[in-house]
């Protein structure tokens, strides 16, 4: 992806998450051994949301992946843009930790 940090989220299962954000899981065989590896973790990049494969039994970490736009940032592909993110956080809630649900 591109180099920004992923962040993990924990408590949402697969479906909660192709449900909230229309994410679809797949499934791939692994680079290395040929193993299948499915998409099931999911993860928040930046304005993408989306769902990774865990790390191979062989020890490829470079595991499938896919990912959209969360829909509060716009649209990518037209590029109409929604309110600012930023207008979505107040001072009082930076630095917080939310919770799932």
């Amino acid at each position: 992806m591109n180099g920004e940090p992923v962040f993990l989220v924990y408590g949402a299962t697969t479906e909660e998450w192709t449900a909230r954000y229309g994410v679809e899981p797949f499934s791939h065989p692994c680079d290395e051994c040929g193993a299948m590896l499915r998409t099931s973790i999911p993860f928040i990049q930046g304005t993408l949301r989306g769902l990774r494969a865990p790390a191979c039994a062989c020890g490829n970490e470079l595991t499938p992946f896919t990912l959209v736009r969360d829909p509060r940032y716009g649209d990518f592909f037209t590029g109409e843009e929604a309110r600012s993110p930023r207008a979505a956080t107040s001072r009082r809630n930076v630095g917080r930790v939310r919770r799932w649900k």
